[in-house]
């Protein structure tokens, strides 16, 4: 019998006489096409455990094996079981058993089931191909057009300067959502006050580094640097679109650090995505590796790559947070906190150290939420943006700031809420 169930002689090698197959029986004028297709579902189905090779002997099937799996599997025979069937359901005679009409009509339904499902998986695989090369594309496009800093001796004289000291802050970064824009009686944003509100934040952060002989700066990049187009509201106050937004924050970013390396001995990176990065809208489809300030991380890598006192730390549990000590000992947890819920964050010490089972986390820090404040050892960034529209509606006032935090070498902790009004 050849496998699209035409024959020359219909009792072909005794196959018509086969009432049983493996404890699967032969229905009343059922053909050995029909028979055979039967096993083959219940092979599917796991309901037998004959294998391919064994169907083919018992069948005298002229196919190889693995064509007679390929075929059935695939949606082609998938596709052939399904109109047999549905022809058999209409031309049954009226007395024939009820348990048949009933193993037929569930047959039927079974591969109308598997047929979609194989569809849905290779949509989706299709998909899942198409962004992965677009997304590589971007992120090879990106490498090859950034310009990376030149090392300069004379920019790095610092070994003097801060002698004996072991000084450390962390300077959190967070919320800058370039791309939006806001104009009300509270706050004016657009990427122009956003330049002027970094090139603030850097000369404050001059200042205190100075004051404090600060030998090791933490830069946490915390999420949400660009605006992105999760919401319908990001999409209608996007003053640029998310890749020139991407761009523009890259380089702010990148000359801030290395204006910061040059007066800092030692410079360490530490960078979390947000959720307003998010490729797509619809998180429930959003792939993780799909955010633009994964973008963001790879231009400032490729960037600031010859710079000789900056080095990255790694997220060594997932790209959302990290983890790290400080010189002092002390541990700290540094995350968007879009995972956290509005006054939860009270219990993130706890939380992030029993989620992350290996370090006893000392300090968490956190933006998201727009406002600074300081609670159980957990610090919470306020924004580069400051208040906009959504925020005034529901009667939320914050000014844009940033947060610098210093630890001397007796363990004090110093903490500088940096306005840039």
């Amino acid at each position: 019998m050849r496998i699209d169930g035409s024959t020359e002689d219909k009792n072909l090698n005794g196959v018509d006489n086969m009432n049983n197959f493996f404890g699967i029986d032969r229905l009343k004028g059922e053909s050995d096409f029909e028979f055979c297709l039967r096993c083959c579902l219940a092979k599917i189905n796991g309901e037998i455990d004959a294998d391919w090779q064994e169907i083919v002997d018992e069948f005298n099937l002229e196919c190889h094996r693995d064509t007679l799996r390929k075929n059935f599997v695939g949606s082609m025979g998938v596709q052939h079981v399904v109109e047999l069937y549905e022809e058999k359901l209409l031309n049954l005679p009226k007395n024939e058993p009820c348990d048949a009409v009933k193993e037929i009509e569930q047959k039927r339904q079974q591969l109308v089931k598997e047929k979609q499902k194989l569809k849905d998986e290779r949509t989706v695989l299709n998909r899942l191909l198409r962004t992965e090369a677009r997304w590589e594309a971007v992120i090879e496009l990106l490498e090859e057009k950034v310009e990376k800093y030149e090392y300069s001796e004379t920019d790095y004289l610092l070994s003097h300067k801060y002698a004996g000291k072991n000084t450390e802050a962390c300077l959190l970064l967070s919320d800058w959502h370039i791309g939006a824009g806001c104009d009300t009686y509270l706050n004016t944003f657009n990427i122009d006050v956003a330049k002027a509100r970094v090139e603030h934040l850097k000369q404050c952060t001059i200042e205190y580094c100075e004051l404090h002989k600060i030998q090791t700066l933490n830069i946490e990049m915390l999420g949400d640097l660009v605006s992105g187009i999760i919401h319908v509201s990001n999409r209608l106050v996007q003053c640029e679109n998310i890749i020139e937004s991407t761009v523009i924050a890259s380089e702010l970013l990148a000359e801030l650090i290395k204006d910061l390396s040059r007066i800092v001995p030692k410079i360490r990176l530490v960078y979390c995505v947000g959720n307003h990065g998010r490729v797509n809208a619809d998180v429930r489809e959003s792939i993780s590796e799909e955010n633009f300030e994964y973008l963001i991380k790879y231009y400032l890598t490729t960037k600031l790559e010859n710079l000789p006192n900056v080095e990255w730390l790694e997220n060594d549990i997932n790209h959302e947070m990290c983890f790290y000590s400080l010189n002092n000992g002390k541990t700290i947890a540094s995350c968007h906190g879009h995972r956290e819920k509005r006054g939860s964050y009270k219990h993130s010490v706890k939380n992030l150290t029993d989620y992350s089972e290996t370090y006893r986390v000392d300090e968490v820090h956190m933006g998201h939420f727009h406002n600074h404040q300081i609670i159980n050892n957990v610090v919470v960034n306020g924004s580069l943006m400051g208040c906009d529209e959504y925020a005034q509606n529901f009667k939320y006032h914050a000014l844009p700031s940033q947060t610098l935090r210093v630890y001397d070498e007796k363990g004090n902790t110093i903490t500088y809420e940096i306005i840039l009004k």
